[in-house]
């Protein structure tokens, strides 16, 4: 049996858990059934896995430790896959309303994924009062990232109503029944950890000639790093958060936000990124805490190169400040298009110098002792703020797709909070919508639905103001 030993980043997010944060991204579908007499769409569903998994293999990847935990872990594939254990169904009570179907979402969020089977779940969620169903997908960050996560519902969605056979008794078990042996374990441990410290000695020469250039261009390093590390002003969002989640939704007319961006030469990313700081200043400014400062962003960028779909990790993170502070819409909005270019340039500049990979040398123990002490000890409180939340930007399918012959309505993206960075919001773009999916720590932010009422104010404002 092949194994592939996990890279620095993807193990990375194993070992965040530790701190007690689940490390898992998801989505929220909304589907139309089909009229047809006998359609089940949790069986439908069960079968649409099972027919795909020759193009979806990332779903049968199981996790396999290395031996005394000396090395990161490592993929091997599943020697059977349970779907009735991957695929199951809740019922929401009455009425069946989108109160309930979020707080159901909120609560299958918080709960992490075992380890002891490939780490996804799909959940039909039935008893919607609209006659919908509603499918809940979560899949751990270890596996992938958004884009890679995108190629893999691609794998799962149709251009068309599909309704897949029943699924047969063999359809979910592995060509290859052997478990990994631990010699091979250990193998493939040794040779992964001798190559990353081979590839992190060949960057060396780059990474000397990327500070030598820093130095040149400012006359320090220190000098440098204060010209691109931000720091954020403490708010209410930066703090220990406990385990439980809050979840919200909103979905917007892709048109409505492009003509914003035609009217005023910027970016649909500038133009979210002004909605959001519409609403987290009218948040603020209610719960009385808005800071007198610009707010930071974090934003995951991508590193994937154009055709590459392979399920892992291909991202890093880049600070970018919001003017929270400023009352003006229009004004907000050229502040963050301006400061939106200056990223970009820098990202181009040090995109093939970002680290996704480190040694593995016992970093299962110590990686995980350092989660569990940042946890215990709070420390993301007491430390300086690199950034006040995390809103990130996944361009998704531009037409209108069938999952399991059921039509797709809505796609909201469900992602991670962590410790001191309480508030997620993930944009996802769909069949000419922009739907955006807000994850909260429930102690930090009780009710992200009136944030998300604040997005919606938000474009109202820049709106009024191509007719000013």
């Amino acid at each position: 049996m092949r194994l592939r030993s996990l890279s620095g980043l993807d193990a990375g997010f194993l070992y965040l858990e530790a701190a007690g944060t689940p490390m898992h991204v998801g989505s929220l579908m909304l589907l139309t059934p089909p009229k047809k007499r006998g359609y089940d769409f949790h069986s439908a569903v069960q079968a649409l896995i099972a027919e795909r998994l020759p193009k979806a293999r990332a779903l049968k990847r199981q996790l396999v430790e290395a031996p005394l935990e000396l090395a990161h872990p490592m993929w091997s594939e599943a020697r059977h896959l349970d779907l009735d254990a991957h695929i199951v169904r809740v019922r929401l009570p009455r009425p069946g309303n989108e109160t309930q179907l979020l707080r159901c979402v909120s609560e299958l969020h918080a709960e992490i994924l075992p380890r002891t089977r490939p780490l996804w779940q799909l959940v039909v969620i039935d008893g919607l009062a609209s006659g919908e169903v509603a499918l809940y997908s979560k899949i751990h960050h270890a596996l992938l990232d958004g884009q890679g996560g995108i190629a893999l519902a691609q794998a799962l969605l149709d251009l068309e109503s599909h309704i897949p056979k029943a699924r047969g008794p063999d359809s979910t078990t592995a060509d290859d029944d052997s478990a990994p042996r631990k010699r091979d374990r250990a193998n493939t441990a040794v040779r992964a950890t001798v190559n990353q410290f081979a590839r992190l000695i060949q960057a060396v020469p780059a990474t000397l000639k990327m500070a030598g250039h820093a130095l040149s261009e400012a006359g320090s390093l220190v000098g440098r790093l204060r010209e691109t590390v931000l720091l954020a002003p403490k708010t209410a969002l930066n703090v220990h958060i406990g385990p439980e989640r809050a979840f919200a939704v909103a979905s917007f007319d892709l048109a409505r936000i492009k003509r914003v961006t035609k009217a005023f030469g910027v970016s649909l990313n500038d133009v979210v990124l002004a909605m959001v700081t519409h609403a987290l200043r009218e948040y603020l400014r209610k719960q009385e805490s808005l800071p007198d400062e610009a707010m930071v962003v974090a934003m995951p960028i991508s590193l994937r190169g154009a055709g590459d779909g392979e399920a892992n990790n291909q991202v890093s993170m880049v600070q970018c400040p919001i003017p929270t502070h400023i009352a003006n819409a229009l004004q907000r909005l050229r502040a963050i298009h301006e400061s939106t270019a200056g990223i970009k340039n820098r990202v181009a500049a040090v995109k093939d110098l970002i680290p996704t990979d480190f040694p593995g040398l016992a970093a299962p123990i110590w990686a995980s002792g350092l989660s569990r002490l940042w946890a215990r000890g709070r420390i993301s409180e007491r430390l300086p703020a690199l950034a006040n939340l995390v809103v990130s930007n996944v361009p998704g399918p531009p037409v209108d797709l069938f999952l399991a012959g059921a039509r797709l309505r809505h796609y909201y993206p469900v992602s991670i909070v962590t410790h001191g960075l309480g508030l997620n919001i993930t944009v996802q773009s769909y069949a000419g919508k922009l739907e955006f999916g807000l994850i909260s720590a429930r102690d930090v932010v009780e009710r992200p639905d009136t944030i998300a009422r604040g997005l919606s104010r938000g474009l109202d404002a820049l709106e009024r103001s191509i007719k000013e």
